[in-house]
């Protein structure tokens, strides 16, 4: 059992986006006499040069209690509408696949039947590209300025998108820090030497640079890849996904904007040995190069991107990564977030997005729990933070499940095992469409997975995950009402100007 009822300090080490929200949120759950203390090493950067969020950024932003229009203004965050893929399948110039973050209120996303939603199938039989039914699109391949796009999204559900923000994650961290300190959290510049356990294994104290010691009575472990608290300190065994993922290094770097405006959707470039994310900051982009260090160096890396990019490129120290968790986050009255806990490749905003939850439920259940959480809890939360990333490592690596087979790297991703969870996968979306049943247990002890059923079909048809036979099959098994539905909703897709036509027709009555 955890008794957190009368604490009298929590510690947060590290600072980041991580750190500070994990600041924000512990100074919501507890009474104003409670210290929340973050510590911060200034010798320790943060990691990242642009960053991009998902969906539950918008959810943990009102749940802090921060004004969405004071973000953007404060930390030059741009829309985020997406993903574009680009290269992912043949590598030729016009090899281009989008993952949107579609919304509901359009016919095509809620009309269920049959535990499928018949109008996806029917795009994905004649092979449609999905984001062709989303009005908003046009404001991404036109290249929208932020105050286009931000009209389109006034429209609501009649845009078919939801958004989400890029962000500089030092001027995020360093908004979040002002935040935090107005609302009394103590900010100290130091660096924690050593975490200080009792033989049962809780934390009692950190030692910090100058010898003195801090007590607590819960640390919240936000130090990035040093791992100061699960990792180095308790030694929990770490979960590796490099069996089904190879990336392992990554190479930052800012760029100016290819376009006139800032791209609405983060670019994933294939490379010969990896990917390049380019994340559209309102000033600049953020940028890197994510890359395999068994098929290429650092050296090679850089001359690529210079190639690609331009000479006057300036790279940022190489991040190395394992990818992969430790299989308890939260042990005793510690846990760990963030980098601190796990991490894989930046595809899909993974990072923030898992970080965020993980608060999200840590809250939920010490809140539910008046302060007094059983171990039973805390084992439910551990066995669910371990399949969430279950669920991002069968997700990403579904991407990788591409025809590409050009270069070295290309062709040993293709013959990377399957993780037995996607494997499963896989054959169910060779007969049908993903369904809710298919994803719903990456989600558990009331969790919310990050990833749901439109998200799996917007990248595995792309890819041919879901051939056209199988969406054939599931239509045929409707009622012939239903399928005449379909048929009549194709015809009006390949009209032109057809998304906005067919988003306000043939709704069922």
């Amino acid at each position: 059992m955890l008794n957190l009822r009368n604490i009298n300090r929590a510690v947060v080490i590290g600072g980041g986006t991580a750190g500070w929200f994990a600041a924000l949120t512990l100074r919501r759950m507890f009474a104003p006499q409670v210290e929340i203390r973050v510590i911060e090493s200034p010798d320790i950067g943060i990691v990242g040069v642009g960053e991009g969020g998902l969906l539950n950024l918008i959810d943990a932003l009102r749940r802090n209690g921060i004004d969405v229009n004071e973000f953007v203004r404060e930390t030059g965050a741009a829309f985020k509408l997406g993903f574009s893929y680009e290269g992912w399948r043949t590598g030729a110039e016009d090899d281009r696949y989008y993952h949107l973050f579609g919304r509901p209120g359009l016919q095509e996303t809620d009309w269920m039947e049959g535990g499928f939603r018949p109008l996806f199938s029917g795009m994905v039989r004649e092979g449609v590209e999905l984001h062709r039914y989303i009005p908003g699109f046009a404001a991404i391949a036109s290249n929208a300025s932020q105050q286009e796009a931000a009209a389109m999204l006034q429209l609501g559900a009649r845009s078919g998108l939801s958004a989400s923000f890029h962000f500089d994650s030092h001027k995020l961290a360093d908004y979040l820090r002002r935040v935090a300190v107005s609302r009394g959290v103590v900010h100290q510049q130091a660096r924690v030497e050593e975490l200080l356990c009792d033989a049962q294994d809780m934390a009692r104290g950190v030692r910090i640079d100058d010898g003195e010691i801090i007590d607590l009575d819960l640390l919240i472990d936000a130090s990035g890849l040093a791992r100061l608290g699960i990792g180095q300190k308790l030694g929990i065994r770490w979960r590796s996904f490099s069996e089904h993922l190879l990336l392992d290094r990554a190479v930052p770097f800012h760029m100016p904007h290819p376009q006139q405006n800032p791209s609405l959707v983060t670019r994933a470039i294939a490379m010969p040995a990896g990917w390049m994310w380019q994340i559209p900051l309102v000033e600049r982009v953020g940028a890197g190069y994510v890359f395999s260090s068994a098929h290429i160096d650092e050296t090679q890396v850089i001359d690529e991107i210079h190639r690609r990019i331009g000479p006057d490129v300036e790279p940022m120290r190489t991040l190395r990564f394992e990818p992969g968790h430790f299989e308890q986050v939260w042990v005793g009255n510690v846990m760990a977030i963030g980098l601190a806990s796990g991490f894989v490749e930046p595809l899909e905003a993974t990072s923030i997005g898992q970080m965020l939850e993980q608060l999200r439920n840590f809250e939920r259940i010490v809140t539910a729990g008046d302060g007094v959480v059983s171990g039973h809890l805390i084992d439910g939360f551990n066995e669910a933070n371990a399949r969430c990333w279950s669920g991002i490592r069968d997700f990403l690596r579904m991407h990788y499940d591409c025809p590409r087979r050009d270069t070295a790297f290309w062709r040993d991703v293709a013959a990377l095992p399957l993780p037995p969870g996607y494997a499963e996968l896989k054959q169910c979306f060779q007969q049908r469409t993903p369904r809710l049943i298919d994803v719903q247990n990456y989600a558990i002890h009331g969790w919310q997975g990050i990833f749901h059923v439109v998200n799996w079909l917007f990248v595995a048809a792309p890819l041919g995950v879901v051939p056209p036979e199988a969406a054939a099959a599931e239509l045929a098994s409707l009622p012939a009402a239903s399928r005449q539905r379909v048929a009549i909703y194709m015809n009006r897709l390949r009209e032109p100007g057809a998304a906005d036509s067919v988003s306000k027709e043939d709704r069922p009555e």
